[in-house]
C-alpha cells in the first residue's frame, strides 16, 4: 500500500519537525504495511514559506533512511494552485498534486488545470473534502471529472462521506500527516478500502 499525501519530510513546512520523527512514523508505515510514501510539503502555499531547494537536499537524506526501513520513496510536492504558480515538483515527474482556497471558488482554476495539462502533467486534487464551493455543485464536479482530474480524500474524512465515495468518484486516499498535534492515522482504512489503494496504483503505475 501507499500514502500519496503527507508533510512528514522534517522542517520544511507546518509537517514534522525533525528527523527523528520523521524516522518514527516511516516505522510505522512499514509495521502497518505500507511500502511507498510519496513526500508532498507545501510549495506556494500563502500561509506556509517553503523552500524548493531545502526540500530536495531534506529528501536526499530521508530517502535513504526510509530505503533502510524497507520503504520507497518519491518525493512531490503540494502546489497550491494560484494564477501563477512558481516551480514545484510533480510526483513522478507528471503527476501535480494540487491544493485550492476552501472557502471562496478560485476563478482561475479550470483555466491552470488545463495549462499544466498543456504541459503534459495528470492533477490530483487534494483533500477534495474541504472546499465548500465543491460539494454542492455536481456541474463542476461532472466537468472536472471530464477533464481527468483525480480527486484524493484524507483518511480521517473517508467516514464521514455521503457524497464522493458512493458515487465512485475518489482515487486516492491519503494520510495528509502533520505530526501528532492533528491526530494519529488509522491505518486499518487502507486495508478497508483497498479497492481505492488499487485503484491509485493503477493510475501511478506502482
Amino acid at each position: 500500500m501507499f500514502d500519496i499525501h503527507n508533510h512528514i519530510l522534517p522542517n520544511v513546512d507546518d509537517g514534522l519537525k525533525s528527523i527523528e520523527e520523521s524516522i518514527e512514523i516511516l516505522n510505522e508505515y512499514k509495521k502497518n504495511n505500507i511500502n511507498t510514501v510519496f513526500f508532498t510539503p507545501h510549495i506556494n502555499h500563502p500561509t506556509v514559506k517553503t523552500d524548493i531547494y531545502k526540500i530536495k537536499e531534506t529528501y536526499e537524506i530521508i530517502k535513504e533512511k526510509a530505503k533502510e526501513i524497507g520503504i520507497n520513496t518519491y518525493l512531490g510536492s503540494e502546489l497550491y494552485l494560484q494564477p501563477n504558480n512558481p516551480e514545484f515538483i510533480p510526483l513522478k515527474d507528471y503527476f501535480v498534486l494540487i491544493e485550492l482556497p476552501t472557502n471562496v471558488y478560485p476563478m482561475y482554476l479550470l483555466d491552470k488545470i488545463f495549462d499544466l495539462q498543456l504541459e503534459g502533467y495528470e492533477i490530483i486534487l487534494a483533500h477534495v473534502e474541504r472546499y465548500q464551493w465543491l460539494k454542492d455543485n455536481e456541474s463542476l464536479i461532472d466537468r472536472l471529472k471530464t477533464m481527468n482530474v483525480y480527486f484524493q480524500m484524507n483518511l480521517e474524512y473517508i467516514e464521514k462521506d455521503n457524497y464522493f465515495l458512493p458515487n465512485n468518484l475518489i482515487e486516492f486516499i491519503a494520510t495528509d500527516y502533520h505530526g501528532k498535534k492533528r491526530g494519529n492515522i488509522d491505518f486499518t482504512l487502507f486495508e478497508k478500502y483497498k479497492d481505492i489503494v488499487e485503484k491509485g496504483k493503477k493510475i501511478l503505475k506502482i
